[in-house]
């Protein structure tokens, strides 16, 4: 039941980014990584899912943003097929915010962006902030506007959850008020 409402969460995030689309725009055609390399990786079309090295965060926080990624692709390749989606890999992954007491817990907030890989960039229809790179890799929402949620345990972060805020950023009002509604 708990993969279920996992599930339905997911599909109500695609829902809501490709409703939402319009209000913000980033562009993201850089091709640049987050230490601003502009170096081209060759991926293996077996090998799913591609991740660079260089971020700087706990493994747990990494393997959580790896299955979502992985989560959000197999959504958008059965709802979009057309597309033409092969792979996906995440394009930023840093640190964000703490809430030191939020609902009695201690939230460590970290700000993502993945793409995904298409054989088939003629057919996606561009909207809101979503963009696609010069070799093909499309970012179906707004760039770095999902945000991982994890409780701190000890030494140890646990995923709570993921949001996505393209019109404000973690520690705000707006951003606070969204996160509380998603962790009752």
């Amino acid at each position: 039941m708990k993969e279920f409402k996992k599930v339905i969460a997911l599909f109500v995030t695609m829902a809501v980014l490709f409703l939402s689309m319009g209000c913000t725009g980033i562009d993201g055609n850089s091709g640049e990584t987050p230490d601003g390399d502009n170096n081209q990786t060759v991926i293996d079309p077996l090998d799913k899912g591609f991740v660079p090295e260089g971020f700087d965060v706990p493994a747990d926080v990494l393997a959580a943003a790896k299955t979502q990624v992985e989560q959000l692709f197999d959504i958008s390749r059965a709802d979009y097929p057309d597309y033409g989606y092969t792979n996906w890999r995440i394009e930023n992954l840093a640190y964000s915010y703490t809430y030191d007491n939020l609902n009695d817990m201690q939230l460590v907030v970290y700000q993502m962006n993945y793409e995904f890989l298409t054989e088939s960039p003629e057919k996606i229809g561009l909207a809101g902030g979503m963009y696609i790179t010069e070799d093909n890799w499309v970012m179906p929402g707004y760039p770095n506007s999902t945000y991982l949620i994890f409780r701190q345990d000890g030494d140890k972060q646990v995923f709570l959850h993921f949001i996505v805020e393209n019109d404000c950023t973690p520690g705000t009002e707006l951003f606070t008020e969204d996160l509380l509604r998603i962790l009752t």
